[in-house]
């Protein structure tokens, strides 16, 4: 190719074109159990929500739900990644190289907030949410039928005759108030610096393509939040489901939490798949084995997530 405007003029447009192919078509899985959170400044600020409220009959004054900006926060991030690529290799490519090159930019770009998220959630053993508990913490605080403070956990560990396997979650996804937030502030471009009067060209006779953006990631509410290392079973399944639904708001009004999605590493697939699409599981009781109907078939929806740990304790 010769290095003129008119050539890199078409370029430019040919590689904003690839960048943003891949920036879009790219799937995510973040999107399912995460609230967006747009972002206008450095960091955004979110208040303590000490319940999950709900409709009362209006009988005296209104109870106020006080909001407390400031409980928790979540800096933003900038992200950014450079290609280079010498004049003699750009003259004698016929963009060859250098179209699937950014358009890998463009999918590592879309694929950034899917990485984020699940970090984050790895990390919610050891990160502190709105109530000053961690978000996975056996120390939360819910409240009985009659209104008192009682612990709450949203951790499964192993039970007796158990062993601690990879971590796997249930969420429930169909309230507003999600698990994860994703925080964009500023969407990803794609820059290129190709004039030759440029000192990345005149003096070091190269052109440059540099992607950059802000965002960030972290954890939203714990109530609907469930993480178990203990081997994926219908006993393990139904402790959780009992476990989230037992929280209830301040008056003794349960919130009627219910688990719709269950998200697996890749090495949980065969178990998460069984438990909750198979016809007929083996059955547990007997010397004989015999297959039984599978009451957890369809229980909640069953999300693969490569990201998630292999590793056992997760």
């Amino acid at each position: 190719m010769e290095i003129n405007a008119g050539n890199m003029n078409a370029l430019t447009t040919k590689v904003n074109t690839a960048f943003n192919k891949y920036l879009t078509v790219a799937p995510s899985l973040y999107q399912r159990f995460s609230m967006t959170v747009p972002s206008s400044s450095g960091e955004n600020f979110y208040p303590r929500i000490a319940e999950i409220g709900g409709l009362r009959e209006w009988v005296g004054e209104r109870q106020i739900e006080q909001l407390r900006v400031g409980s928790f926060r979540i800096p933003n991030r900038t992200f950014e990644q450079t290609l280079g690529i010498r004049r003699e290799d750009l003259e004698d490519d016929q963009f060859g190289v250098l179209t699937p090159a950014i358009e890998q930019l463009g999918y590592n770009a879309s694929v950034l907030p899917d990485e984020l998220v699940f970090d984050a959630l790895m990390a919610g053993t050891t990160t502190v949410c709105m109530d000053g508990q961690n978000f996975f913490d056996p120390d939360h605080q819910t409240y009985d039928q009659n209104g008192r403070v009682i612990a709450y956990s949203n951790v499964g560990v192993p039970q007796s005759g158990e062993t601690a396997g990879p971590a796997w979650y249930l969420f429930d996804t169909t309230r507003p108030l999600k698990p994860m937030i994703f925080q964009p502030r500023r969407p990803f471009t794609v820059t290129a610096k190709t004039q030759v009067s440029e000192g990345n060209v005149f003096n070091e006779n190269r052109f440059l393509w540099g992607v950059d953006g802000r965002c960030a990631a972290g954890v939203g509410m714990y109530q609907v939040a469930y993480r178990s290392t203990r081997p994926i079973s219908g006993a393990s399944f139904q402790d959780a489901l009992t476990a989230m639904a037992s929280q209830r708001r301040k008056d003794g009004t349960p919130y009627g939490i219910r688990p719709n999605l269950m998200v697996v590493p890749t090495n949980l697939e065969g178990s998460g798949r069984l438990l909750l699409n198979a016809e007929f599981v083996p059955s547990t009781g007997g010397t004989n084995a015999v297959s039984v109907s599978n009451p957890w078939k369809g229980a909640a929806e069953l999300l693969i997530a490569p990201r998630l740990s292999l590793t056992n304790g997760g």
